[in-house]
């Protein structure tokens, strides 16, 4: 197995944004960085309805964009992963010539 079942989960995630089976928000909401049992949007529609002050806001989420540390994270991993998706593949390949190989051959040991 590649990928790790968040990664898989991310992806699928985002499979069903682009269908428009989930909205972008519900997407930020389940994999935006979480802080203090709250998440970017939560905090945010909490100064939306002026329980939270905009410079408290500014200072948890905005000033290094924590927000989106998580989702750059899952990016990273599975732009890593996918770049080496092409080594692994033909170290693959060529294991599977190898058995092949050796499972043609007459006399086995």
């Amino acid at each position: 197995m590649i990928l790790t079942r968040r990664e898989r989960e991310f992806i699928e995630d985002w499979l069903k944004v682009v269908d428009g089976e989930m909205n972008q928000m519900s997407f930020y909401q389940k994999w935006g960085t979480r802080k203090d049992n709250a998440n970017f949007l939560e905090d945010y529609e909490k100064v939306e309805k002026g329980e939270m002050k905009p410079e408290e806001f500014r200072e948890k989420w905005v000033k290094r964009g924590d927000w989106k540390k998580y989702i750059i994270v899952m990016r990273s991993r599975l732009n890593k992963k996918h770049k080496n998706l092409k080594e692994t593949l033909k170290e693959l390949k060529d294991e599977i010539d190898l058995l092949n190989e050796f499972f043609s051959l007459d006399m086995l040991p």
